[in-house]
This record gives C-alpha cells, sequence and structure tokens, in this order.
C-alpha cells in the first residue's frame, strides 16, 4: 500500500489533543494525491464607507483544500499483511471516518448523562487535525466533508480499493484564537508563505 519510492515525503493526518496542542496519532495517506485543490475566500469588509475601504481585509482568507485519496490494498495483500487480509482497505476508511464521528463511549456517556437529567446536548469534543503536505504545508484543519467510493472487493465483500474525497478547512488564528496551541502552526505556515512570497516580489523601483 505504501509507495514503491521510500524518499518520498508521505502525506497525512496528525491528530492532536485539542487542549493541550499534543501530539496523540496520525493516520497517513497510502498514496500520495496527484492533485490537490485549494480555494480562497476574502475576508473584507461587508460595507464600505470610504474608497480606502476597498483595500483592508478583516483578517487570512477563508482556505478550503480538497483531494482525492486512492487507497489499494493490492501491495499490501502481496506482502501478506495480516490487517489487509483482514480488512482489505476498510480499516483505513475507518480512520479517516474517525475524524468526523464521535466515539461509541462518547454517546453512551452523553445518553447516560441524558437519562440522569444531567444534560440536554453536549457538543463532543474530538482531536483537531493537522493536514501534512510536505515541510512547507502543516496546518490546522476542520474536515469539511468526506466521501467514499468503494470499487473492488474481496470473497469476504472487504474493499480493496477505494477513493476518498476530503474537504478541509483550514484553521487560522481567527478560528482558534491567538492563545490556542495549534494558532502557532497556523503562523508557522503563514510564515513560510511570506518567506516564499518574498522570493518573488520585488521592489518596483531599484
Amino acid at each position: 500500500m505504501l509507495s514503491s519510492q521510500p524518499n518520498f515525503l508521505k502525506a497525512g493526518i496528525v491528530l492532536l489533543d485539542p487542549q493541550s496542542g499534543e501530539p496523540i496519532s496520525a493516520i497517513p495517506l497510502l498514496i500520495n494525491p496527484e492533485s490537490l485543490n485549494t480555494q480562497f475566500e476574502v475576508k473584507s469588509p461587508t460595507t464600505s464607507e470610504t474608497r480606502n475601504e476597498q483595500l483592508r481585509l478583516n483578517g487570512p482568507p477563508k482556505e478550503t483544500i480538497t483531494f482525492d485519496a486512492m487507497l489499494d490494498a493490492t501491495d499490501a495483500l502481496e506482502r501478506g499483511d495480516k490487517d489487509a487480509v483482514r480488512y482489505g482497505i476498510g480499516h483505513y476508511i475507518a480512520a479517516l471516518r474517525s475524524l468526523i464521528s464521535p466515539t461509541k463511549r462518547q454517546l453512551l456517556d452523553n445518553d447516560a448523562r441524558a437519562r440522569k437529567g444531567r444534560l440536554t446536548i453536549i457538543p463532543m469534543t474530538q482531536p483537531l487535525p493537522i493536514f501534512s503536505w510536505g515541510l512547507q504545508r502543516r496546518m490546522p484543519v476542520k474536515v469539511g466533508s468526506l466521501s467514499v467510493a468503494e470499487e473492488f472487493f474481496s470473497a469476504k465483500l472487504n474493499p480493496l480499493r477505494a477513493k476518498a474525497s476530503l474537504s478541509l478547512q483550514v484553521l487560522s488564528v481567527d478560528d482558534l484564537g491567538f492563545d490556542h496551541p495549534a494558532s502557532s502552526l497556523f503562523l508557522h505556515y503563514l510564515d513560510g508563505l511570506e518567506k516564499q512570497a518574498a522570493q518573488v516580489i520585488k521592489p518596483a523601483v531599484e
């Protein structure tokens, strides 16, 4: 399932504790996506009383990353990988699904509290995903959507190949607040972009 080119960096999603910012776990992508699409929505004042307001920004743009991750059990099955024999690539699909679903324990605990009259609804906090794409792009994100298309199956109906389509919203300091541990990752990402841009942007007059 892993790339046959070991010198390539692997993309993936690292999960942080939402309070401390400490790494908890990681979900590697089996094969680096062939394309990555990024959409930016500019944050600017909704009303403009003066012409100068047209040049003002309210904060970093809303950045949404979408890509297709290919999951394939062929290589792992040839190596006799026990997990691949048992699940195909079902366990990887389950790992991606865990990004958008509360756990069984969280649901049962909330139900138990509700039955005792201790709560009505308490949002269930998930680990904070960090999208890692090479050395220059590591940023906190929120999964906006996930869709999975399964293509081939084993005799036991385990999925052997699938395409997972993800939409990730980059979380900026506007979303997290400057005091959040993960905000430093966004600022580091932004600093890297500024340094790259400085290689291109030159003074108009020397």
